[in-house]
């Protein structure tokens, strides 16, 4: 076992007893080995406590919480990570076996580099989709409008200690898009590889789809208001981004309105709604 990856992998964990196994053998079986594993139970169920209790190995440590979210989560482990390195993965996803060296090898070799990620599978009902997403990292402004890495990447520490870790206020989701916000802003980039070693569980009752459905305008408002300078010494870019993006949707709404399944919905629809006319009058 190599005991100098400067790697400290942190997975918190609530109620994800079905999968922390795999997402835990995934990092066990990398081609070069994290020094130290911190999976931080966040307040989970009691079978999911039972499986947490079954984990025996020499760099694996698991520390117990009442349910304060991921924000939370991370910061705890990641305050007693001793290594220059942490990579984050949420309990019920996995890698492949070789992302910790070949993200190794871009921090090793690059100091603007903060954090490294990679191109996602999707898994979806026990089933890997076909379709890759390619998030594209990058520079501060890749990420003004959206989130272009993921959640779980491999980034210095000190670049965690130098904004101060996640926000524990957003509890709601988006908190790694303001995290990573955050770092690049101090002139930093994201860097991608170019390969899907990620593997993302699809959940019905995901936090992310939570965030998306119910959160979505709450938690961009908070971004904008918390980096409102960066807005605005970006000001050009991002409302040029906005109006392109205005613009594609409106292309896709109207492309949609003129597809053969729009109009015969309406042909469908249109007795229906006529009867309700009448009723009204």
């Amino acid at each position: 076992m190599n005991l100098n990856s400067n790697v400290t992998v942190v997975i918190p964990c609530y109620n994800d007893g079905l999968y922390i196994m795999e997402a835990l053998h995934s990092i066990l079986n990398q081609t070069i080995k994290a020094d130290k594993i911190i999976i931080v139970d966040d307040g989970s169920d009691e079978e999911t406590k039972k499986v947490l209790e079954k984990i025996s190995h020499d760099n694996v440590s698991i520390i117990y919480q009442e349910n304060q979210g991921v924000c939370k989560a991370r910061n705890n482990a990641i305050n007693l990570a001793q290594t220059d390195y942490i990579l984050n993965l949420d309990a019920d996803d996995y890698f492949e076996p070789t992302f910790i060296e070949k993200a190794l090898e871009v921090l090793n070799n690059n100091d603007r580099i903060a954090a490294v990620g990679c191109w996602v599978k999707i898994l979806k009902n026990k089933t890997l989709e076909k379709e890759i997403k390619k998030p594209s990292g990058g520079t501060i402004t890749n990420f003004i409008l959206m989130n272009n890495g993921i959640a779980s990447s491999m980034f210095r520490k000190k670049c965690w200690e130098m904004v101060s870790g996640y926000d524990e206020e957003m509890t709601n989701g988006y908190e790694d898009w303001e995290f990573w916000i955050a770092i690049l802003k101090q002139n930093f980039e994201m860097k991608i590889l170019e390969e899907p070693l990620f593997i993302y569980r699809v959940k019905s009752n995901s936090r992310d789809q939570h965030a998306l459905k119910r959160y979505d305008f709450d938690l961009r408002k908070y971004i904008f208001l918390k980096h409102k300078e960066l807005y605005q010494e970006h000001f050009d870019f991002f409302a040029l981004e906005l109006l392109r993006k205005n613009s594609i949707f409106r292309a896709n709404e109207n492309k949609i309105k003129r597809s053969i399944d729009f109009r015969i919905g309406n042909l469908i629809l249109s007795p229906i709604r006529f009867f309700k006319q009448k009723r009204k009058k």
